[in-house]
């Protein structure tokens, strides 16, 4: 039985609220996301402003995907799998509204970056790693609506994937910061973009393991692969 068919048989109309917000939240979220890339590919400020304001919406369903979350679990009477899946929305939501920080970080950088004149290579490059990670994000979340191990590890395994894309687009922007004047500013700027990328990847990983823990019971038995930094890459915007 998947998450989504255990919470609609389910007599508790708790954990069907709870599926509920938890698929409001992760569709504005995707979204956000997806606008944030646009905005950045067409230096669109106009945009990347609605983005920043559309984290509010997000912040709103975190809190109500943790009360519930929260009332549930306080409420007992689950089965195990029941109380799994409880337990792992709550950290989930997390992940999601950090997903969503994001997003936003990025849109708030290419409103700086549309000001400048960033090299178009580094940011098409960047684009497309933006587009990348979106992928890991949309395909977890389906993975988590349907319950899919199998895709749920493909997701897993392709972080680093994403890893090694970020480390080949590090070493691009930073070329391209010293090979053209006034290449800096916003090249500094990209690199906190791709950096916060990087880092969307690791949350549709850490949804990959709690996928695997609420079907199984258990978590992966494998190490979670990993690429290497390069040099001393920033670290991810904190908002």
């Amino acid at each position: 039985m998947t998450m989504a068919s255990i919470v609609t048989t389910s007599p508790g109309a708790g954990l069907r609220a709870l599926l509920g917000e938890f698929a409001q939240m992760a569709a504005l979220v995707e979204t956000q996301l997806s606008e944030a890339i646009s905005a950045l590919e067409r230096r669109d400020v106009a945009l990347a402003e609605r983005v920043v304001r559309s984290d509010l919406k997000v912040d709103a369903c975190h809190r109500r995907v943790d009360e519930r979350a929260l009332a549930i679990l306080r409420a007992g009477a689950l089965t195990d799998r029941q109380f799994r899946e409880a337990a792992s929305l709550l950290k989930l939501s997390a992940d999601l509204e950090r997903v969503g920080d994001l997003a936003k970080n990025v849109a708030k950088r290419t409103i700086a970056v549309a000001l400048e004149a960033p090299a178009p290579s580094a940011v098409a490059g960047v684009v497309r790693m933006g587009r990348a990670s979106l992928r890991q994000l949309s395909d977890i979340l389906n993975a988590l609506q349907s319950g899919n191990l199998d895709a749920a590890q493909a997701v897993w395994r392709g972080d680093n994937d994403l890893d090694e894309l970020y480390n080949s687009l590090y070493g691009e922007v930073v070329a391209a910061m010293s090979g053209a004047r006034g290449a800096v500013n916003p090249g500094v700027h990209l690199l906190f973009i791709v950096k916060n990328f990087e880092r969307i990847g690791d949350h549709a990983t850490n949804i990959a393991e709690a996928i695997h823990f609420v079907e199984t019971g258990a978590h992966f038995a494998e190490e979670r692969p990993k690429g290497d930094d390069p040099g001393a890459p920033p670290k991810p915007d904190r908002s």
